[in-house]
């Protein structure tokens, strides 16, 4: 089961939020913790 209760922000305050040293994405509305690049990819 997935929770529902997370709390979805804009873009506007996602940009603002993102730290430089770690790589994340808004996937509507929701911040996603992406992994580093590996091989061919970086």
């Amino acid at each position: 089961m997935f929770p529902t209760d997370i709390e979805q922000i804009t873009l506007e305050e996602f940009l603002e939020w993102k730290p430089e040293n770690k790589r994340y994405e808004l996937h509507n509305g929701g911040i996603v913790e992406m992994s580093q690049p590996v091989g061919e990819h970086e």
